[in-house]
């Protein structure tokens, strides 16, 4: 979770032994938190995500927006292999632009994979970041036992644009087009990745600057 609702903080985590048993309305086994990285933002959309597997390796990512809400935001990752106990943390941004609702899934045998929806600044001949016309896609990489300092060979997994952004959106900084109905998961051996996400179709009929939208699966092979 993020450590407050600021400007700036960090990214922490809680770790329980007990696998969250007996928390009720109180801390419960959860122990204190542990900063695993710095926000250097607050954006309008989205929020850490946590996956762990059986061996003990934990993975948070999260999109971060130092340049505001429409400027180019950061995507971080931060992973342990030993319950929580230490942490590695580095940037992990493939485009120069919004990279939002990432989310992450974590194989048996430490196959990490990563998707988030995804706006480039520098993917056409549009003048100017978040403007009219700019497109959002789907993105998505793993790798096996990623280490500190890896790069993420992020493609587009989906060829179809999800959301073209509208004059209101760009007028307004709007960047809520795409929500938050998103998850990954990885086969249980190890050969392919799924996603779920979210594709606009058009204007929603009652609702002023919405969107009526496609709930979509892909799948793709793992070679890692």
């Amino acid at each position: 979770q993020e450590n407050a609702d600021s400007s700036t903080g960090t990214v922490q985590v809680r770790i329980s032994d007990q696998y969250g048993r007996g928390t009720g309305f109180t801390d419960g086994t959860w122990a204190q938190p542990v900063s695993v990285g710095d926000r250097n933002g607050n954006c309008p959309e989205g929020y850490p995500v946590v996956n762990t597997n059986e061996n003990g390796t934990v993975a948070v990512v999260w999109g971060d927006c130092p340049n505001g809400g429409t400027g180019p935001w950061d995507l971080k990752l931060a992973l342990s292999y030993d319950h929580g106990t230490n942490w590695s943390t580095w940037n992990i941004s493939h485009i120069n632009g919004i990279q939002m609702y990432p989310f992450v899934s974590i194989s048996e045998d430490n196959v990490v994979a990563l998707a988030f929806y995804g706006l480039d600044f520098d993917d056409g001949d549009l003048e100017g970041d978040y403007v009219v016309g700019e497109e959002w896609f789907l993105y998505a990489a793993a790798l096996r036992e990623p280490q500190e300092g890896d790069l993420w060979d992020f493609t587009i997994a989906d060829p179809e644009p999800l959301h073209i952004v509208t004059e209101y959106e760009a007028a307004e900084g709007d960047v809520h087009a795409l929500h938050d109905f998103f998850e990954t998961v990885i086969s249980p051996d190890g050969t392919w990745m799924g996603i779920a996400y979210q594709q606009n179709i058009g204007l929603h009929p009652f609702e002023d600057n919405e969107e009526q939208r496609y709930i979509k699966f892909v799948r793709g092979n793992l070679s890692v």
